[in-house]
């Protein structure tokens, strides 16, 4: 007897923040949410996809980590922690990719900003698709970005032989039509407009309960990763929430470094005699954190960003030196739409003094209740999924 074949297969590789994986997780929480009955897995080797899904009713499988490093802003591949290289983990996903494709043989795969995978992964799980009706689609975040896996020839090629649909998760109200242009003219096909992907907007809504309105905590900070200037940024951090005190309420700032590590022990000496610091690793203790802050302070990935629009809370906002601009780009533009919620800075530029005068200035601020952007894009997706399925009852 022929095994039952799942509906949709969604992908993302895991890079140094968690965009990728969150965005990808916000549209399986909108399908597993709208459309129940559908079968939906999530696949992907990010460390922290069971805190990012919480409760929700999403499945998902672990491939072995990616790892990364940056030097001089820019980003290269090491060892992953199972101690594989990052050469030999392409390999091994591209294998293990294919198998699962094969097992399970999804009417829709849909594929996080990249057609070929971070590491050429998804060549083998495409190719094993021949056999079947399976449809490929891509989603590319609001701004692209320099990446070499979407501009390239081969992306073209592999987009061109395997996919029939591509999503945009912008906004073109606030970052205009030109990504749009850019993504046809690449891959000779029309996005479909999304909106933005906020995996906290779905959660939330699973939970079909209302924001908690009580405001106990002066902020919270997120630190997703160590780049090559953030010790010295967290060492400036410590100064500027001593001179705050503890009159604001409570701090809890989650960094994502290795539980006892070299880094882990000198980043809590830092704070050791700050009471009103709480240190811990990345979970979904961060979401409820962020419901009862007073403002916020993150580095502009996309999910961050995501995060902190959703709930409308006033935010610093830092920006690596990296040779990749999407950040610097995707702030510039959201700027002109959120205002005074968001105050931006290099991390590799702000003293403590100036880092005091801007916390402050957002604990002080009101909340934004009005949403200026739209953030419906992963309900949104999930709905064009589903049409791709063939109005199939599910």
């Amino acid at each position: 007897m022929a095994l039952p074949r799942l509906d949709i297969l969604i992908y993302a590789h895991d890079g140094r923040g968690l965009g990728h994986a969150s965005r990808s997780i916000g549209i399986g929480l909108a399908l597993r949410r709208i459309y129940p009955d559908l079968k939906v897995l999530f696949i992907s080797g990010c460390q922290i996809s069971r805190e990012l899904i919480g409760s929700a009713p999403l499945d998902w499988l672990k491939l072995p980590s990616y790892e990364t490093e940056v030097i001089n802003g820019k980003s290269r591949g090491i060892d992953g922690q199972s101690n594989f290289t990052d050469k030999q983990l392409g390999e091994i996903r591209s294998e293990t990719l294919r198998h699962i494709i094969e097992l399970y043989q999804p009417r829709i795969v849909l594929a996080d900003h990249s057609p070929q995978g971070k590491h050429k992964e998804l060549r083998g799980a495409l190719e094993e698709t021949t056999k079947t009706d399976t449809k490929w689609v891509l989603g590319i975040r609001g701004v692209i970005g320099a990446v070499p896996q979407v501009r390239s020839t081969l992306a073209c090629e592999l987009f061109e032989k395997y996919y029939s649909a591509l999503l945009w998760y912008g906004d073109s109200s606030v970052l205009g039509n030109e990504n749009m242009k850019q993504l046809q003219n690449q891959f000779g096909i029309s996005p479909v407009e999304c909106g933005y992907v906020s995996r906290l907007t779905e959660i939330h809504k699973q939970q079909r309960k209302k924001l908690s309105t009580d405001v106990d905590l002066a902020g919270t900070v997120s630190i997703p990763w160590l780049g090559e200037s953030t010790f010295d940024f967290i060492v400036e951090l410590a100064e500027a929430l001593r001179l705050l005190g503890a009159s604001h309420g409570k701090w809890q700032i989650f960094i994502g470094v290795e539980e006892g590590s070299k880094d882990d022990i000198k980043i809590h000496s830092l704070f050791q005699d700050l009471d009103h610091c709480s240190i811990e690793i990345p979970s979904s203790r961060y979401n409820d954190a962020l419901v009862n802050s007073k403002c916020a302070l993150i580095y502009g990935g996309y999910n961050s960003l995501m995060d902190i629009l959703h709930l409308g809370i006033p935010c610093v906002v830092l920006v690596r030196k990296m040779q990749d601009k999407e950040q610097d780009i995707h702030l510039r533009q959201l700027l002109m739409k959120t205002g005074n919620q968001l105050l931006v800075f290099r991390e590799n530029d702000l003293n403590h003094d100036e880092l005091f005068a801007a916390l402050k200035n957002q604990i002080l601020a009101p909340r934004q209740k009005e949403k200026t952007i739209n953030l419906n894009g992963a309900a949104m997706a999930a709905d064009h999924l589903f049409r791709l399925l063939g109005n199939k009852n599910p």
